[in-house]
């Protein structure tokens, strides 16, 4: 009887391997039909039946991976054969999509009077993506380390290896009717066109909507248009919010095949900044007594130009000279400035031994400009400042760069504190 039951149990064992996948149910009526005949207990059912939904299941995910792998190099093929098959099933907006960013490493080292020298270790890391919806409309947005101050992606290395932050560094959206004209909205790069880091700092994105025109009069004529009204401040408590107008018309003029000349003038008014404290303020501009609310409204007009020369001369193949000068019509004291430099070297240092050198000097007073958006390299983004700046950029390999920029400046009025200011920076663009 022992040898009859081994029997049958290894048959049902057999055949629930052929069966257990198709025909389950089948399996059960027959392991049930065999206990109640006493042929099996319902230990041994059970035991037989468990071994074969687990032989089952194994048969079962070895098919699973085994079509995954074929699937997997039947679209491998399929792509190696004409690379667009798989571009082709995704939606336009995904195709068109472009990922960018960079990553900076960098030792700094500062030296003001009256306070101790200063080494840090710094690190700065930027994503974006930006893709086109259709034929008129893109959308961008990014992230960069830092927290919210709007001068600065830096994080320094401090604090027994805290972690970063990362932050929303651009959000926007763009619309283009025409080849001449685009439209932006949101938080957005500067659209202005700046020649030195006396006004902005490059950091800081604005806020609000703007309107761009650019045409080719002449072959040796562009004109260009840039507009915008801009939120510096939203107070709930007060229906009087900060903010900001901006207008540039500007041109370029083609002297010959390799020079040009741009030029640009600049009007900004701001609204509901007098009496008023804003945010990242450097704490230099004249402020009322007693009420520490700034003193003056700024209404200022720049002038920026540069004088460009696309060079023969494969080793320098471009040199440039260029300027900007300021006032704010609103305060009658403190209240001019300007900068002046010149450039040599490849345009944009992107190549393996592609380099640029620059140097500048600037000087800015008290209440030329509002000290909440000048660049925070020079002087702490202080205003009341003059001095220079020498840059070196100079490729090391495809798309990385060493940098190094030194900064000595000086107040020019006040109490005389001298800084100065040593960047090494290593770059990596991807």
């Amino acid at each position: 009887m022992k040898r009859v039951l081994v029997l049958c149990a290894g048959c049902l064992f057999t055949a629930g391997l052929f069966l257990a996948s198709a025909q389950a149910g089948e399996v059960d009526i027959l392991v049930e039909k065999l206990v109640k005949k006493g042929i099996l207990t319902k230990q041994d059912a059970a035991e037989i039946m468990k071994d074969v939904k687990e032989e089952a299941a194994q048969e079962k995910d070895a098919e699973r991976q085994e079509l995954i792998r074929s699937t997997k190099e039947a679209v491998r093929e399929d792509i190696k054969k004409d690379p667009k098959v798989f571009a082709e099933v995704l939606p336009q907006w995904i195709r068109k999509m472009q990922l960018k960013g960079d990553l900076r490493l960098r030792y700094q080292y500062t030296d003001r009077d009256e306070k101790a020298e200063r080494n840090q270790g710094r690190y700065r890391l930027r994503l974006g993506v930006v893709t086109q919806l259709n034929d008129t409309v893109d959308v961008g947005f990014g992230v960069a380390s830092g927290d919210s101050n709007p001068r600065s992606t830096n994080e320094d290395m401090n604090n027994t290896f805290e972690r970063g932050d990362l932050r929303l560094d651009y959000a926007y959206a763009r619309y283009k009717p025409y080849s001449w004209m685009s439209l932006v909205g949101g938080k957005f790069a500067n659209p202005l066109f700046l020649t030195t880091d006396m006004l902005w700092d490059s950091d800081i994105r604005p806020e609000g909507a703007s309107v761009l025109f650019n045409h080719s009069v002449y072959d040796w004529l562009d004109v260009f248009a840039t507009t915008g009204f801009w939120v510096v401040d939203e107070r709930k408590d007060d229906e009087n919010d900060p903010t900001m107008y901006v207008v540039q018309p500007g041109t370029k003029i083609k002297l010959g095949k390799y020079v040009y000349f741009k030029n640009a003038v600049t009007y900004y008014q701001f609204d509901n900044v007098k009496n008023t404290t804003l945010d990242y303020t450097s704490k230099s501009n004249t402020l009322r007594k007693f009420e520490n609310t700034l003193k003056y409204d700024y209404d200022v007009l720049a002038l920026t130009g540069e004088l460009g020369w696309k060079t023969p001369y494969a080793r320098m193949p471009f040199a440039a000279l260029f300027g900007e000068a300021v006032k704010n019509t609103s305060a009658g004291q403190g209240d001019t400035g300007y900068a002046a430099g010149f450039g040599i070297g490849s345009g944009k240092v992107k190549k393996r031994h592609d380099w640029q050198f620059v140097a500048r000097y600037m000087k800015l007073e008290r209440d030329a400009w509002v000290d909440a958006l000048t660049d925070a390299d020079n002087y702490d983004g202080e205003t009341n400042i003059k001095g220079y700046k020498f840059a070196l950029t100079y490729g090391l390999f495809e798309n990385i760069d060493f940098a190094m920029a030194c900064f000595l400046h000086e107040r020019i009025s006040g109490e005389s504190l001298d800084e100065k200011k040593l960047q090494l920076d290593l770059n990596f663009r991807f």
